[in-house]
């Protein structure tokens, strides 16, 4: 057990010179890190490197020095590259010991899958002395645990495919770890969107400033700023209250912009919000074409209430499919108040459903004018007999205003529904 007057530090070793190479995507330590800040360890290093011994060596000694729990993934092969757990033993002083019951289990699964087993494959059944070894029921390549009893620090061995790794943390690790761990942690995450990262920080400055227990944290990436508040204690009781206080000052401040406390993308919102109202919807999306009714028909279930969803990019497409009139698009383009108004209104008429949302914009990077340069983009959104029409300026590249585009729509459902 480390002292309970601090919570662990972890770092993962990624070894594997394909990973430096750009060939496999690192997605372990993406796993392993989501998991430790689950339960409360913090994750201090992600370091990755060949299948070189010294520089293993190197980055091993690095992490014993800084955390409690090291994990290393990959090179527990049976090839003359794959060296870590001899590292290990060679850098902490240990021997290599064979274990017959790995070697049992490796024979076994040969057998099964009706392979020849090559000599190198008891490379897999040997481990420093004390290890604690793990059967690994998705590969041949055990995993193990070794703690380092005069530095009270712990090293957890896996192989290095997903598949193995996520298993054996499920199955092994995790208990192994809550164990150790003297302190609990408790986190919300707070999904905020119309509000950039920059406003969002500065909103709550004082606060980060200030800041303790909980800790404050901002992430900006896909269209939304994720604050996540997290508290550590000796009762989970006490972390919530600590993490819900804290949330509520939050919530004063910018709550309007706040959709999820559980970290959740918009989509998701609206789409649970329109389930659980009973609400139908179409779409009628010309500059998105069609990213908008894709971002809530991804989730199951949502065929009970989204009816459709047209893409009409041309201006023909807009008079034949949802009744644009000819003068109206004449008069004002595709790209204005009054275009968007026609749309979502014969979209409703169309299909009968309650909500409708329709987009019409200049997404570039050609096609803009000094009166309607790139980025302007028109939002429909008709409710019952409501219907608004909202004018949009974003930056950025195509996609970035398409994006964009997604989202302000989507948070202007949230609101509207939100009232419903």
């Amino acid at each position: 057990m480390i002292e309970s007057s601090r919570y662990l530090k972890a770092g993962i070793l990624a070894i594997g010179t394909e990973l430096l190479m750009g060939q496999t995507v690192n997605t372990n330590a993406t796993f392993l890190s989501q998991k430790l800040n689950e339960i409360g360890i913090g994750v201090y290093y992600h370091l990755t490197v060949g299948d070189n011994p010294l520089r293993i060596e190197n980055m091993l000694n690095l992490l014993i020095a800084e955390c409690d729990i090291i994990f290393t993934t990959g090179g527990l092969g049976p090839t003359q590259d794959d060296i870590t757990k001899d590292i290990i033993a060679k850098s902490l002083g240990l021997e290599m010991v064979f274990d017959p019951h790995s070697m049992e289990r490796i024979e076994k699964r040969f057998r099964h899958f009706n392979r020849v087993m090559t000599e190198n494959n008891k490379r897999q059944a040997y481990f420093p002395e004390n290890a604690l070894i793990l059967d690994n029921d998705m590969g041949t390549a055990p995993a193990c645990i070794i703690k380092l009893e005069a530095l009270n620090k712990h090293i957890v061995v896996l192989p290095g495919p997903p598949k193995e790794m996520k298993w054996l943390y499920d199955e092994y690790i995790q208990d192994y770890l809550m164990h150790l761990n003297p302190l609990k942690m408790f986190s919300k995450y707070l999904s905020v969107y119309d509000l950039g990262e920059s406003s969002t920080e500065d909103a709550l400055l004082d606060l980060i400033n200030e800041q303790t227990d909980p800790t404050i944290a901002t992430y900006a990436g896909d269209g939304k700023v994720l604050v996540r508040v997290t508290s550590f204690g000796h009762t989970e009781e006490a972390c919530q209250q600590s993490v819900n206080s804290m949330v509520a000052e939050i919530k004063k401040r910018i709550g309007r912009y706040i959709i999820s406390e559980e970290g959740k993308d918009i989509s998701e919102v609206v789409a649970s919000m329109l389930l659980e109202k009973n609400l139908s919807i179409s779409f009628v999306e010309s500059c998105t074409g069609g990213k908008l009714v894709e971002s809530i028909v991804k989730f199951s279930g949502v065929s009970k209430v989204v009816d459709r969803g047209i893409v009409t990019y041309s201006n023909k497409a807009k008079i034949d499919e949802v009744g644009v009139s000819e003068a109206t698009l004449l008069t004002h383009g595709a790209v204005s108040h009054e275009t968007c108004f026609e749309m979502v209104k014969g979209l409703c008429e169309k299909t009968g459903s309650t909500l409708g949302i329709s987009t019409t914009g200049i997404a570039g990077p050609s096609g803009g004018t000094s009166e309607k340069p790139v980025g302007l983009v028109y939002i429909g959104l008709k409710i019952g007999h409501k219907i608004m029409t909202f004018e949009n300026h974003f930056s950025g590249d195509r996609l970035t205003v398409q994006n964009r585009t997604v989202n302000k729509a989507l948070k202007m459902l949230y609101d509207e529904i939100s009232k419903l």
